[in-house]
């Protein structure tokens, strides 16, 4: 089992549209709405995978009775804590090819409910070997929320990988107890160390402060594949061209795959063949961290991973 903590969910609603009318009324019957936010995404992915995901977080109001209900008609366990803020909705309109995002902040935690979050954490990760982070904070948190579960997560024997940005992500990177895997880009390492960096530069950064600690970082390189660190050693992965349909969610996506190999206890190759295929997989779809699972095989034969000496 692994858990996947989406501390400020959200309902996804999307407006398909032939014409989205500026300062006029716009109507469509082609809505969808969906349980939202980067770990929930992730923990769709690991169900079409074949594993039992769980997911938590902060739910609140008809909303949140939402997304419950949402994910169990997914057939998927959630075991969030209730809050008095109301959850929030997150639109996207899709018009003459383009994605307009309307993404509300959500509530504002309050002391009490992040309390009684950390000390429930027994009962929320349960039978989880993996417990995964993603996502940004919501209001009336601070990185130190996510310090206190990667803290539990460690002593408890369990792996935990994060996946956030900007503070957040420098905090958590910079922290003397840090996860064991992180999935940044090029730009948000280049953003941590506070300086330009060049790709052949990467393989070495990688095994320097403040990353030579995290034993699994996946740094994304868009249609480019990935550079991927595992233990002491680091590995370039390269994926096959194809023409993306819909790239929202192929990070999480992504890292699903690499969550689902490590639970496997795969080796290094597969753990990384397996989350690039699933990123791959993920553009080939219009649907959000959705992969075709028949046609799994076919790519994760085309991705190749090099060791970099």
């Amino acid at each position: 089992m692994i858990l996947t903590i989406t501390a400020n969910p959200s309902v996804d609603i999307s407006y398909q549209l032939d014409k989205f009318n500026i300062d006029d009324v716009t109507r469509t019957s082609t809505i969808n709405k969906e349980p939202g936010g980067k770990g929930i995404h992730v923990g769709y992915v690991l169900k079409e995978l074949g594993a039992e995901p769980v997911h938590s977080g902060f739910v609140g109001g008809k909303l949140g009775e939402f997304i419950e209900e949402g994910l169990k008609k997914r057939d998927q366990e959630s075991r969030f804590i209730k809050i008095e803020g109301e959850t929030r909705n997150c639109i996207a309109i899709l018009h003459e090819g383009k994605q307009t995002e309307i993404l509300e902040a959500g509530p504002t935690i309050k002391n009490e409910e992040a309390e009684k979050f950390i000390s429930s954490l027994d009962e929320i990760s349960q039978g989880s070997r993996i417990i995964n982070i993603s996502g940004s904070l919501p209001k009336g948190l601070t990185s130190d929320f996510y310090k206190q579960i990667i803290k539990y997560a460690k002593s408890h024997g369990k792996f935990v990988s994060v996946d956030t940005s900007g503070q957040s992500l420098k905090d958590l990177v910079n922290a003397e107890i840090k996860p064991d895997l992180i999935k940044p880009n090029e730009t948000e390492i280049a953003d941590l160390l506070a300086k330009k960096i060049k790709k052949e530069d990467l393989k070495d950064i990688l095994k320097e402060e403040p990353f030579k600690d995290i034993p699994y970082i996946i740094v994304s390189m868009g249609k480019d594949g990935a550079m991927v660190k595992i233990k002491d050693k680091i590995y370039n992965a390269q994926v096959p061209k194809v023409k993306a349909i819909n790239p929202v969610g192929s990070g999480d996506s992504s890292l699903a795959g690499a969550l689902f190999a490590i639970d496997k206890d795969y080796d290094d190759i597969n753990i990384i063949k397996t989350s690039m295929t699933c990123g791959l997989l993920n553009v080939l779809t219009e649907k959000i961290a959705h992969i075709e699972i028949e046609k799994f095989d076919k790519y994760f034969n085309e991705i190749k991973v090099e060791e970099l000496r």
